[in-house]
């Protein structure tokens, strides 16, 4: 361990102290504490991996996991990967939690099982009236994608995920929106969640958080464990083949696609974005390479690896990095840099890795939270150095890592 990673393990514990009491301010405003990207839920993810780690305290964790979920856990329709019931199963399962919570673990169990069923039905609805889509159907934040990542984890041969894998799979299908075909995960709103006249009818989201990334990882992961349904591979094989139809030349994706860039088969979109997790470059290469591992297709996981290391050797693209977190920081590249060498050949990441060790504790981060804040950059500063060693899987939250269950 150098001097640099043990900069960074102190910096983590620093990060940890700060978080000892459950209600410790700088959470973002206004959002619940079921929260898993912004909320105390995050705190709660912290302490119980330093448990599992043999750095924390039972008491602290306990401590914030009652100030988390009692009285109620939120276990409506709508909750996902990232908030309510689905984000509490998902963060005492990644953590093994302790036996004393094998009761609580059951019934937040139920909970996702009815969720998904919910959701499953949802969908079907809407397929079946030819509506478009939207990113709290499908996505990896807030929609199936996440919610196959929990299952893929916890009952990966049941109906019920290959349901959820049989869904994800129709999102490569056409859908005709008015008089036109579009691929079947066009959304009905733009990249904010909102109607605007830039976004006519919608658009088609290409990043990790809310676009076709989620669902390519869930299907990638999930084929390469020989959990597998009908159309399975093929719909690998087409959304791979979409991201080389759209990809510039330079090496990077454009972030989202309108009406009119499929019209005219060019991306409106005039330059790379920053190098993040949820809408950059390196976000959407680690799908591509979860997907060309999958597919026993070299070549394609060596111009995935490739374009990662060309965002890398970028200054006008790492320069866009302002922040530390996870989401769209430091943390995040750093996080998926990580995991893209881990299975790929040679060491071509070691230097880059290095590089941005630096950096790591260096950028502000702007809250306490998970995805944009100290939680995340605890995580990855823990972990900080040129191979993860401490098995965690964090991160299976952002479609990086496979579940345990499946490694």
């Amino acid at each position: 361990m150098n001097s640099t990673t043990n900069a960074g393990t102190a910096a983590a514990e620093r990060i940890a102290h700060r978080l000892t009491k459950p209600g410790t301010a700088g959470f973002r405003p206004n959002i619940g504490a079921q929260s898993l990207g912004a909320g105390a839920l995050g705190g709660v993810l912290l302490h119980f991996e330093r448990i599992r780690l043999g750095l924390g305290d039972a008491a602290t964790a306990r401590a914030w996991l009652r100030a988390v979920a009692h009285p109620n856990v939120n276990s409506t329709t709508a909750t996902n990967l990232f908030n309510g019931a689905p984000a509490i199963a998902f963060v005492l399962h990644a953590t093994d939690a302790p036996s004393r919570y094998d009761h609580l673990r059951a019934r937040l169990h139920e909970q996702v099982q009815a969720i998904t069923t919910g959701r499953l039905a949802l969908a079907r609805e809407r397929l079946h009236h030819q509506r478009p889509t939207g990113f709290a159907e499908y996505s990896q934040l807030s929609g199936l994608s996440g919610l196959a990542t929990y299952l893929l984890a916890t009952e990966p041969g049941s109906d019920l995920t290959g349901d959820v894998l049989t869904f994800l799979v129709t999102l490569t299908k056409p859908i005709r929106i008015g008089r036109t075909w579009m691929p079947g995960w066009w959304a009905d709103h733009d990249p904010f969640l909102k109607q605007s006249p830039e976004f006519p009818g919608g658009h088609l989201n290409m990043g990790a958080a809310h676009g076709i990334p989620g669902p390519l990882t869930a299907l990638a992961l999930a084929y390469n464990a020989n959990l597998r349904v009908p159309g399975q591979r093929d719909a690998i094989e087409w959304i791979c083949r979409f991201y080389d139809t759209w990809q510039h030349e330079a090496g990077w994706w454009p972030q989202w696609l309108t009406r009119e860039d499929l019209d005219r088969g060019r991306a409106s979109q005039p330059r790379p974005g920053r190098p993040s997790w949820c809408y950059g470059t390196p976000g959407i290469v680690r799908a591509l390479q979860l997907a060309a591992i999958a597919l026993d297709d070299p070549a394609r996981q060596a111009a995935a690896e490739g374009a990662l290391a060309r965002c890398l050797n970028d200054a006008d693209q790492t320069s866009l990095l302002v922040e530390g977190g996870l989401c769209h920081g430091t943390a995040g590249l750093y996080r998926i840099t990580q995991r893209v060498a881990e299975d790929a050949s040679g060491d071509r990441f070691t230097t880059a890795l290095a590089d941005l060790e630096v950096h790591l504790a260096a950028r502000p981060v702007p809250e306490h939270g998970f995805l944009d804040g100290e939680v995340g950059l605890a995580f990855t500063l823990q972990a900080a150095g040129p191979r993860i060693t401490d098995e965690s899987i964090w991160d299976a939250a952002l479609g990086l890592a496979a579940p345990k269950v499946l490694r």
